[in-house]
């Protein structure tokens, strides 16, 4: 295999790998929804600041968010997947490895997405998201840094995927052009 198509699948898998970490920490932290006043939502958690009037840390406590949860967590398992398999096709030259490691990079990408989609209709509804004392805070929330660490997640997995696709392509531009 040229070098340039080695370069081209390691250099992929490199930033799927850069994906996967920003999708580690932006499933893990509990800021996908904020109200600029310490009340965060994230995937498996809910976060008080403290109560306005009594100045007490109310904490954090479990609260799941299934669908988005789920969807990201599923993604990122794809994603790990990807990554291995792309380095294994590179070493092999296996096609059929080739068109998985495609196939789960594009599939990873796809419920990654559908994990920040879905998020973005959840937090439109007020009712789903009730803080505690909202006497005392206003009602505009935004999208925390959780949520946006997910949809540079995706950005980079999805040049990740342009990358390896490239690459695999090489690769079989230049198998074809060896044989014929």
């Amino acid at each position: 295999m040229a070098g340039i198509q080695k370069l081209t699948l390691f250099g992929g898998a490199g930033i799927a790998a850069f994906a996967l970490l920003l999708l580690i920490i932006s499933v893990a932290t509990p800021a996908w929804l904020d109200d600029g006043n310490g009340n965060t939502i994230g995937l498996f958690r809910k976060c008080a600041g403290t109560n306005g009037s009594a100045n007490i840390d109310l904490g954090c406590h479990a609260e799941n968010r299934v669908t988005q949860g789920g969807l990201s967590v599923f993604g990122l398992l794809l994603l790990i997947f990807a990554i291995f398999a792309t380095i294994a096709a590179t070493f092999t030259r296996n096609a059929m490895l080739f068109l998985v490691s495609l196939g789960l990079m594009y599939f990873s990408s796809m419920f990654v997405m559908s994990a920040y989609a879905t998020w973005g209709s959840y937090s439109r509804d007020p009712k789903s998201y009730l803080f505690p004392d909202t006497s005392s805070i206003t009602r505009y929330t935004t999208m925390g840094y959780s949520y946006n660490l997910c949809v540079t997640a995706h950005f980079f997995l999805w040049s990740a995927l342009t990358l390896v696709a490239f690459g695999i392509g090489h690769f079989w531009g230049s198998e074809r052009n060896a044989s014929g």
